[in-house]
């Protein structure tokens, strides 16, 4: 009889586990993890001088649970100087941190880690509670500080205006508006006025006489302005010397 009973209630408690583990989920929380994981929005970043500073915002989806989101995963990657991001061949991107969801709906991350001279991007990507990954968010650039080489180079100057040019025995004299801060000036010379044009001199003032001119040909004239760089190039002019 013993026996029996020790039986009975070891059948009803089998009974009952089998029973619990068989129940069946939330249909709510099954349908949660076949939506995809909504994507973070807003991605902000501001260098200061303590390193970069991140914000964004909680996705849009307002059917995915907030509570079903564990966090952000914050991805950067360092982009080589003067190189745009959408033809970096070599730009991998890592994660550099795992942000935990708070409260809010704008969270913050900052990257102080990062250099000054160095130009990163950075993506944030959203984690469920299943561990699955959001689509990457929009993409954004920051700046790396020129260096000071590039710092100390002045803007390119304008292409020089007021050309003019007057032909004299065998020679052809060309002046033109004198830019401010121009280290000197490149004269070209064409004989079709194309794309020919080859250098005829350099001057240090907006004056240049071209020498041993030929009779009855027409010669092209453009000029630039140098000031560490070489500028745009003026208009055109067109010269024709007379026959003798």
């Amino acid at each position: 009889m013993k026996n029996k009973k020790l039986f009975l209630i070891s059948y009803v408690l089998i009974s009952f586990f089998l029973s619990a583990c068989g129940r069946r989920a939330d249909p709510a929380s099954l349908d949660l993890y076949k939506k995809e994981v909504p994507v973070a929005r807003n991605l902000k970043a501001l260098r200061t001088q303590s390193g970069i500073n991140l914000t964004w915002e909680l996705p849009e989806d307002r059917d995915f649970f907030r509570k079903s989101i564990k966090g952000f995963v914050v991805f950067r990657t360092d982009i080589p100087y003067d190189v745009s991001i959408e033809k970096c061949e070599i730009c991998e991107y890592r994660s550099i941190d795992f942000i935990v969801i708070g409260k809010g709906n704008t969270f913050k991350y900052s990257d102080k880690g990062a250099l000054k001279a160095q130009t990163y991007g950075y993506k944030v990507i959203v984690m469920d509670k299943n561990n699955r990954m959001s689509r990457d968010s929009d993409i954004i650039v920051v700046p790396g500080e020129k260096p000071a080489s590039e710092k100390g180079k002045a803007a390119a100057p304008k292409p020089p205006s007021g050309l003019t040019a007057v032909y004299t025995h065998k020679s052809i004299v060309i002046t033109w508006d004198e830019i401010p801060g121009a280290d000197s000036y490149r004269i070209y010379r064409s004989f079709s006025g194309s794309d020919d044009f080859r250098i005829a001199g350099e001057s240090a003032t907006p004056v240049f006489t071209d020498r041993n001119i030929e009779p009855a040909k027409k010669y092209y004239y453009k000029v630039t302005a140098v000031r560490g760089a070489e500028g745009l190039p003026s208009i055109i002019i067109e010269v024709k010397s007379e026959v003798f």
